[in-house]
């Protein structure tokens, strides 16, 4: 898919780069891991950076809403081999227990089983533990998918298996700016996502949505205040949504997601950022609501005129 620029009335073309052996492996696994929620589209607990298993490291491990272990592998090319290794890390992480992850625990901000039981509680915002549930899930990062291997995705997905597939694609410009192109390609059933939810992101089909998205369906407009209430603890955060969909937090800090924006003011601490900012001024409705709302405008059946 050519993408272009529109420059002063003229189409500037971004070239697709070609990758090398650590694009994907280093470079993309690192800007996943900095905004999970901006990469993925979905709120996630950040577990751990290479973590290591019986049989190897997982790029990413993280945990859902729901408290589902979430595999997040980056591959160049996935052949069956490697998806293979993939499913393995699946098999490992279906039997892995809530302790497991507190010993795995390592954000970059913060690390150890302490750590880990105090943010989960807070990403989850519960006043105990919340369990691990299964299946385990696992998203796969690349930039292709051979044939043979393309059908066996295709075969796991139809029967509900829990496997996204996130290909993904590096374009550059002559001023050697960088796009990186998201789409994801299967994603869980509404079988799999169907029991023991009670986050509104859970409950609705999986379409990816951005803010920026809520903004041009006219849910949001440019300028509108958010709030951030933890009545627990006793905190309140204010911040600005900004023309590209973005959180201006009003000090100079700026964030790309909800999720995003909540982790900053957190310190580090991860937080599900749809189900955390409302809107004020528009009957404080959360923005998890209105995530809702576009999802279902966008997916339901168009009448052919009579």
């Amino acid at each position: 898919m050519p993408i272009f620029e529109i420059d002063q009335g003229r189409l500037k073309p971004f070239a697709r780069v070609i990758p090398g052996p650590h694009l994907y492996e280093s470079t993309i696994r690192d800007l996943a891991w900095s905004d999970l929620e901006a990469f993925f589209g979905e709120g996630l607990f950040p577990v751990r950076k290479e973590a290591p298993v019986s049989h190897g490291r997982v790029d990413i491990l993280a945990l859902d809403g729901r408290g589902r272990v979430v595999v997040i592998e980056f591959k160049r090319d996935v052949d069956r081999n490697q998806l293979a290794q993939c499913l393995e890390y699946a098999g490992w992480a279906a039997s892995a227990s809530l302790d497991v992850m507190a010993e795995l625990y390592d954000s970059g901000t913060r690390a150890g089983a302490e750590a880990f039981f105090q943010d989960w509680q807070i990403f989850t915002d519960s006043e105990t533990p919340q369990t691990i549930v299964p299946p385990a899930r696992v998203l796969l990062v690349a930039r292709a998918i051979h044939e043979l291997t393309h059908a066996a995705i295709d075969y796991l997905a139809e029967r509900s298996v829990p496997i996204s597939v996130f290909p993904v694609t590096v374009y550059r410009d002559d001023s050697n700016r960088q796009i990186i192109a998201i789409d994801a390609e299967h994603e869980p059933s509404a079988a799999a996502l169907s029991t023991g939810s009670s986050l509104e992101a859970n409950v609705t089909s999986r379409t990816r949505v951005t803010v920026a998205d809520l903004i041009a369906a006219e849910l949001v407009s440019a300028g509108d205040r958010v709030v951030f209430e933890r009545p627990r603890v006793g905190e309140r955060y204010e911040a600005q949504i900004t023309a590209e969909g973005e959180f201006d937090l009003g000090d100079g800090r700026t964030a790309g997601s909800p999720s995003g924006a909540a982790r900053i003011l957190l310190d580090g601490r991860a937080y599900d950022g749809w189900n955390a900012w409302r809107l004020p001024e528009r009957d404080n409705v959360l923005l998890a609501t209105l995530r809702t709302r576009y999802r279902q405008a966008i997916e339901e059946p168009v009448s052919e005129p009579g």
